[in-house]
């Protein structure tokens, strides 16, 4: 096995990124998150595959769950006010994600959505806590 001194460039930088992904911050990592959610979704806007529209839905409205289970936790650092106004956007992008018929969500509520919630975690002082 190779020391430090000995590894292969390919290796320190594997090491270096996953040192990089450890001290990322919450806000980070959940930016990075729903961007590459929203990316599923704007390929599934773009391909007439149904299966890859249904899955990037069913991946969204899993993110969203647990965004919204993250919102409603007691432990949640952010503004209550922030908060219920968050839960709020998140009830109406579960009922679009639920719709009966998953071919039939409007993948560009959702894409501006996510993209907006993005702006805002890209935006906002790292202080808050998410």
């Amino acid at each position: 096995m190779p020391t430090t001194a000995q590894q292969s460039p390919s290796q320190g930088v594997g090491a270096y990124n996953k040192a990089n992904r450890s001290v990322r911050s919450p806000r980070e990592t959940e930016r990075d998150v729903i961007g590459r959610i929203t990316q599923q979704l704007r390929a599934a806007a773009a391909s007439a595959d149904k299966i890859l529209r249904i899955r990037a839905v069913s991946d969204n409205l899993s993110m969203w769950y647990v965004l919204m289970t993250d919102l409603a936790a007691d432990e949640n650092k952010l503004p209550l006010e922030l908060r219920a106004r968050l839960l709020s956007v998140g009830m109406a992008v579960v009922r679009e994600c639920e719709q009966p018929d998953r071919t039939q969500v409007s993948l560009e509520f959702l894409i501006n959505i996510n993209e907006s919630i993005i702006g805002g975690l890209s935006d906002a002082p790292a202080s808050t806590g998410v």
